[in-house]
């Protein structure tokens, strides 16, 4: 089983270099296209998954990967070590970047640099591709690295109370529960259920997964617009310790 370490570090430096077409959950004809390039500071192999589809086979000192569209993607690094260090981000790609996989003061994360460098491999982005509307599963490594991915799917339609598909539902737990910082979980789960919608029960036990109470309180409050049965939110009550943090919640879907 590895272990992973998933630390996100913000930094505002943004980078530049080169440029290929790929499927991307949507149609980016004629979409600006943008590079991503990764290295590292200490020159060991790592994977690359974007949107946590793995695009080297084997670990490698730095990679590029050309001619993205311009979209929000979910990068994420792991190390080619006994502990397999792993970090990942959010990152909004309307021109190229490049970051480090670094150590810095005991944690490792993703650090916006400066300048292009010569990559030990360039290549197109892999993706899932739609085949008779469906997307296919993404490859999977040998040494089953990561996870597949959560694809996002239209909002619920109106009168369907099932809410999430079950396998995709776990699948997006998870990566939330892997998330170290209860912001990041935050911001994570409240991309997933405006991108999926949830049932009453499947957004309670995301609302359990959060450390502190008041971010379980913010995004139960901003999933209740996208549950498939509003009828039944009361049950969203349990994942809650506080009376005071049940009643907030009650004022806010009552609009008081």
């Amino acid at each position: 089983m590895r272990k992973f370490f998933i630390v996100l570090f913000a930094f505002l430096a943004l980078p530049a270099m080169a440029q290929i077409q790929v499927y991307h959950g949507g149609n980016h004809s004629g979409a600006q296209q943008s590079t991503l390039s990764v290295t590292t500071s200490n020159h060991q192999g790592f994977w690359l998954f974007v949107d946590d589809i793995l695009q080297n086979e084997n670990p490698v000192r730095s990679i590029s990967i050309q001619n993205m569209p311009a979209s929000d993607y979910y990068i994420r690094v792991e190390m080619n070590n006994n502990e397999h260090n792993c970090v990942g981000q959010f990152v909004n790609f309307n021109r190229p970047q490049s970051f480090e996989f670094a150590q810095r003061n005991g944690f490792y994360g993703l650090i916006a640099i400066q300048g292009g460098f010569r990559p030990e491999l360039a290549m197109s982005l892999i993706s899932a591709t739609p085949q008779n509307g469906q997307l296919l599963p993404p490859p999977v490594p040998g040494n089953n690295v990561g996870m597949n991915p959560t694809i996002p799917l239209p909002p619920p339609a109106p009168g369907n109370n099932m809410g999430m598909n079950p396998v995709d539902f776990n699948q997006a737990k998870e990566l939330i529960r892997n998330e170290s910082f209860d912001n990041s979980r935050l911001a994570l789960a409240k991309q997933v259920v405006s991108g999926n919608g949830m049932n009453a029960a499947q957004i309670t036990e995301i609302c359990k997964l959060f450390s502190f109470e008041n971010n379980a309180l913010e995004f139960a409050k901003y999933a209740y617009q996208y549950c498939t049965e509003p009828n039944k939110y009361y049950l969203v009550n349990e994942a809650f310790k506080y009376d005071s943090s049940k009643r907030e919640l009650n004022d806010y879907i009552n609009g008081k």
